[in-house]
């Protein structure tokens, strides 16, 4: 019996931004299918503009697992993870051992196969679209938050802001420009 899925499903269970006051609470499983979603785009926006290709459906996979092991771990925040280098080495520790555990509720014979979504993702060429939607992501959480008039998202916005500008991804200022605006209307300013 494998329980991989099983832990998988369990996803829904971990909160983010556990320490911050939400309006609406999301959890790592929506958050890994609006990344996957997001990322899946931007790759798309590249090779319109590209000469060279990125390969959009893997992008997407590695969306999917790339919170996986927080079953194991939950969501640290960001302001934890980060406090100190031995913070940030402690947690890396941890979740390599949740990597390794997650890896082994699979049968013998696919791990091999998931073992780059969920241990050596960072080493795809598609990682930084990845890593580019997974900030979005965030990114459009806080609009929303603001939006409804929570204020503790304030700082989160602005400094996620910044750090978007700062990859200098043209598929990233795209999505900034032409969608994430559209995720503060109602559903009737959506409609019209």
């Amino acid at each position: 019996m494998s329980c991989f899925f099983a832990i998988l499903a369990r996803m829904k269970f971990i909160r983010r931004w556990g320490l911050m006051r939400n309006v609406q609470d999301e959890n790592i499983q929506e958050h890994a299918l609006q990344t996957a979603m997001i990322a899946y785009h931007l790759c798309l926006l590249h090779n319109q503009n590209n000469d060279i290709p990125v390969d959009a459906k893997q992008a997407a996979v590695l969306a999917m697992y790339h919170d996986a092991v927080e079953v194991y771990t939950g969501d640290m925040p960001t302001p934890v993870k980060y406090f100190n280098s031995k913070m940030r080495s402690t947690y890396g520790e941890v979740e390599k051992m949740a990597q390794d555990r997650l890896l082994l509720t699979l049968p013998k014979e696919l791990r091999a196969a998931y073992e780059p979504l969920i241990k050596n993702a960072e080493q795809d060429p598609v990682w930084i679209y990845v890593k580019a939607a997974d900030t979005l992501s965030a990114y459009l959480k806080c609009m929303q938050e603001k939006n409804a008039g929570n204020y503790e998202f304030d700082q989160a916005l602005h400094t996620i802001e910044e750090k978007l500008k700062s990859l200098h991804m043209p598929e990233v200022d795209i999505f900034l420009k032409e969608y994430a605006p559209a995720f503060v209307l109602t559903i009737d300013e959506i409609n019209a």
